[in-house]
């Protein structure tokens, strides 16, 4: 039993090691999406929603097959004309007792009716078909939008992503930074107390490292709010540390900025759901024009009369055929098609003003994108310039040629072409994923391998 113990709790805390383990293994961008994708709450609300408008299509087709009720009704009266007609249908009148009694005062009667009911419409002036032709284009435009919700997702979650390691590679360079200022205030210090600077020179440089371990602490909140956006992204909690993996990078940009665009006109789906919705909103001109014609239909009634309930002393069915047409309803058949045409022209003018935004979105990413390419070059040459005058001013002050603040201002010029690259290095990736989402590429595919694609 000892044993059995011994083995069971080395199992137990093997598992936990492994889990613990996974816990600490680095985050990559592909796990990053595929959690998000799982977990995000607007995933989800956008799927619900998609479920709904699929489950409203099969009601709006629902209409076309007979309605059948059964119902049972309870009816207490002395009403003469109701009395006469029930006992009838109960099958229970005494013409004796019809006669000797006063028929004008009858006495007053308990009726229980079973009815089973069926409605069958044959022809509603083409509403039904237009109904079920909404529903199923607002099927395709949710389906549509929760495609796009999980684009944007993806989207968002790669910039989250990014922005989070650039946080901590800007964090890592303030650091290094600080260390290099902390190093020179050691060698200010020492050139002061052996007579080579004055005390005003030491003052100047621990100036500075306070400003820099200012500069940390605000790159460790900046790093900390990134992190919790990637978390928020993740649907996870926003205080959960992620340690990252190496960034991947970007995908390839092809073609030019025309084929960009064009493609985005017919790939964006949340324009396509717009499109799908003017399609639903055109058919409610063809539900409001139904109101001019003639609606038929079958009704079919069986019925079982008793004094108590569910009894069947007597029964009698029928069968009716019903057509019926609008006459007159005070203008109010004119005003719906009035108001369903103004709709759809309203639709109209918002679609074309959607794809004249998605035209100017892809088009300000290919430019950011091209603008970040052109400084991250210029950031490149600016940063080698940078260290190596800084090499220089560091040889020039340990000769006594140079003062502190030339060093110092040397330490600015290289921290600052080194954010200047940083920045621009994850720019062009944040630029390259926004043109892929603004044209409707699918990041979900570009990123993830294609047998994990739901």
């Amino acid at each position: 039993m000892r044993a059995l113990r011994h083995t069971v709790l080395v199992l137990m805390l093997g598992g936990l090691s492994t889990a613990a383990g996974a816990a600490d293994l680095p985050l990559g961008l592909e796990d990053a999406v595929r959690q998000a994708l799982e977990n995000n709450p607007a995933v989800h609300a956008a799927t619900a929603r998609a479920q709904a408008a699929g489950e409203r299509t099969r009601q709006a087709g629902g209409f076309r097959f007979p309605k059948i009720d059964l119902m049972e009704v309870y009816n207490y009266t002395n009403n003469p004309a109701e009395t006469f007609a029930l006992k009838l249908n109960q099958g229970r009148f005494d013409f004796g007792e019809f006669v000797s009694t006063d028929p004008n005062r009858p006495d007053p009667l308990t009726t229980w009716i079973t009815r089973i009911e069926l409605l069958q419409p044959i022809y509603t002036g083409g509403k039904l078909s237009a109904r079920i032709g909404q529903s199923k284009a607002m099927l395709g435009a949710e389906e549509l939008s929760a495609a796009h919700v999980r684009e944007q997702v993806t989207f968002d979650t790669v910039t989250a992503y990014t922005n989070l390691a650039k946080a901590r590679e800007y964090l890592d360079l303030l650091r290094k930074a600080r260390e290099t200022t902390a190093r020179h205030v050691e060698l200010a210090e020492k050139y002061a107390a052996e007579g080579f600077i004055v005390d005003a020179e030491v003052l100047k440089a621990k100036v500075y490292l306070a400003h820099m371990d200012e500069l940390v602490e605000q790159a460790e909140n900046g790093a900390r709010l990134a992190e919790a956006a990637l978390n928020f992204q993740m649907g996870a909690d926003q205080t959960t540390h992620r340690e990252l993996e190496r960034i991947p990078p970007p995908p390839a940009v092809n073609g030019d900025l025309d084929l960009w665009i064009a493609d985005a006109l017919v790939r964006r789906r949340d324009l396509e759901s717009a499109r799908r919705q003017l399609e639903a909103g055109r058919l409610e001109e063809k539900v409001a024009t139904s109101g001019y014609l003639p609606e038929v239909g079958v009704m079919a009634r069986y019925e079982w009369y008793d004094r108590v309930a569910f009894g069947n002393n007597n029964r009698s069915g029928s069968v009716m055929a019903v057509a019926k047409i609008n006459l007159l309803r005070g203008g109010s058949d004119k005003a719906a098609r009035a108001a369903a045409r103004y709709q759809t022209a309203s639709f109209e003018s918002d679609i074309h003003r959607f794809e004249e935004g998605v035209r100017l979105q892809v088009q300000q990413a290919w430019q950011d994108l091209m603008t970040s390419r052109a400084r991250h070059t210029t950031a490149t040459a600016a940063l080698e310039s940078a260290r190596e005058s800084l090499r220089v001013r560091e040889e020039r002050f340990k000769q006594g040629l140079d003062k502190m603040i030339d060093l110092l201002d040397a330490e600015t010029q290289l921290r600052e072409a080194q954010v200047r690259e940083l920045v621009a290095r994850h720019d062009i990736a944040l630029a390259t994923y926004r043109l892929y989402f603004s044209s409707g590429t699918s990041l979900i595919d570009t990123i993830l391998p294609s047998e994990e694609i739901q």
